[in-house]
């Protein structure tokens, strides 16, 4: 080999010398990246309500006003479950921290509530059990606020992606699209004229004019009385039972609370009224059990019954024991539910750096989510905006609830969109 030669090969020698200690170097000394621990200021830049030692979130209910017996008790199973992830370290060294404003279950007030909870609370996202969450629903999607809770009918989580029913939501337009599983339900209990009973609030009121279209419907089956004239606190209801009566009804399905549902049953079993299925939407909770009108009535709940004892319910009862709670309600158990889905929601986002834009994408992604076995698993994008198909049913027998149905969900067999009627495929009612 020549003088170049001989120089040309010590040169590149020494090139590849100079590589191979950088690369040593490059794997002794982490990337800029992964220099800094993720979720630290260095590599994330916290949304609003995060910081690098808690979560602020905002839960909005009624805890006050005529409502407030049927929804304040869902803060108490919203903490409970709040408690165990900050005790189990389930959003890592984050602590969720909970703002609480009352909306009286009015929509001015809701809109006020939520407008309080993030401009002046700052929290991340929302946790909502109202009755009147279509007030401030709009505000929430325009800030692109995460909002998960019980549906309770509002339109709005069938019709704003940034809102969670924590199993199911209803259609953007209840009144045109819904299925006919209270009509079946119905008719499978033996009932042929049936009385609706609700309220003048806009989701009572929509509930009993679905299961009157949905009556109409179905074969063999009459609507004979139906009102929803009543107020949220009307408690007195002598005429309303004359009329009952009179009517011949010998099925109802009411849309009210569940201390108007259980007085208006008591009036109705005292004037000597025999119905073959009551139905109550709320109120399966053992503390009603003792109270007159509750014998016989027939209670759906989205979850698999307590009386099931699914691990789901094991956990709720373990955390609202050691908050010092009541546990076997409906409405703190759909709390619990509501922060159970949150807190999937935060790590769908990315524990270590959470944003409000990927907890609602990436929960909207989730498939196959059942609570720890408490209800019928869910994909969260199909079930947004249709109506939901099943329910579980309890019936109070001796002062005690017993699950209907061999304890498996009832499922509708028909859903009406726009006044035409389809048969639902077995595949559908799977899908709950």
């Amino acid at each position: 080999m020549g003088p170049n030669g001989s120089a040309s090969a010590r040169r590149g020698a020494l090139v590849l010398a100079s590589a191979l200690v950088l690369v040593l170097v490059a794997s002794l000394v982490p990337a800029a990246s992964a220099a800094v621990p993720a979720g630290s200021s260095g590599s994330c830049k916290n949304d609003q309500g995060v910081s690098d030692n808690e979560i602020k979130v905002g839960v909005i209910l009624p805890k006050s006003g005529p409502q407030a017996t049927s929804f304040s008790d869902a803060l108490n199973g919203i903490q409970a479950r709040i408690d165990k992830a900050n005790a189990d370290q389930e959003t890592g060294k984050r602590k969720i921290t909970l703002v609480d404003v009352d909306d009286v279950a009015d929509n001015a007030r809701n809109l006020t509530a939520a407008q309080q909870v993030v401009q002046q609370d700052g929290v991340f996202g929302v946790i909502e059990v109202s009755s009147a969450a279509e007030g401030g629903a709009k505000f929430l999607n325009q800030q692109g606020v995460p909002v998960v809770g019980w549906h309770v009918g509002v339109p709005a989580f069938g019709k704003y992606k940034n809102m969670f029913g924590w199993r199911n939501t209803v259609p953007a337009d209840p009144l045109k699209t819904f299925d006919t599983r209270n009509a079946d339900l119905l008719k499978q209990l033996g009932a042929t004229k049936i009385a609706l009973i609700g309220t003048n609030q806009t989701s009572s009121a929509n509930f009993i004019k679905k299961i009157d279209q949905a009556v109409k419907k179905t074969k063999g089956l009459k609507v004979v009385y139906k009102t929803t004239d009543l107020s949220v606190s009307d408690r007195e209801f002598t005429g309303v039972v004359q009329q009952i009566k009179d009517s011949g009804a010998d099925g109802m399905y009411t849309g009210m609370d569940f201390l108007q549902n259980t007085a208006l049953n008591s009036a109705l079993q005292q004037a000597g009224v025999q119905m073959k299925a009551v139905i109550f939407p709320g109120g399966y909770d053992d503390r009603t059990l003792s109270l007159p009108g509750m014998e016989g009535a027939y209670f759906g709940v989205e979850f698999k019954p307590f009386e099931l004892n699914p691990p789901a319910y094991t956990e709720y009862k373990a955390g609202m024991d050691a908050l010092g709670k009541h546990a076997a309600g409906q409405v703190p158990y759909n709390g619990w539910l509501s922060a159970d889905t949150f807190i999937r929601g935060l790590n769908a986002a990315g524990i270590n750096c959470p944003t409000r834009k990927n907890f609602i994408k990436n929960l909207r992604k989730v498939k196959d989510f059942d609570g720890n076995g408490a209800y019928i698993p869910v994909d969260f994008n199909d079930i947004f905006g249709r109506t939901y198909y099943c329910v579980y049913y309890v019936q109070v027998q001796n002062q005690q609830f017993v699950p209907q149905f061999d304890g498996k969900p009832f499922c509708a067999t028909r859903v009406i969109d726009d006044g035409k009627v389809r048969t639902l495929s077995p595949e559908e009612q799977a899908k709950g």
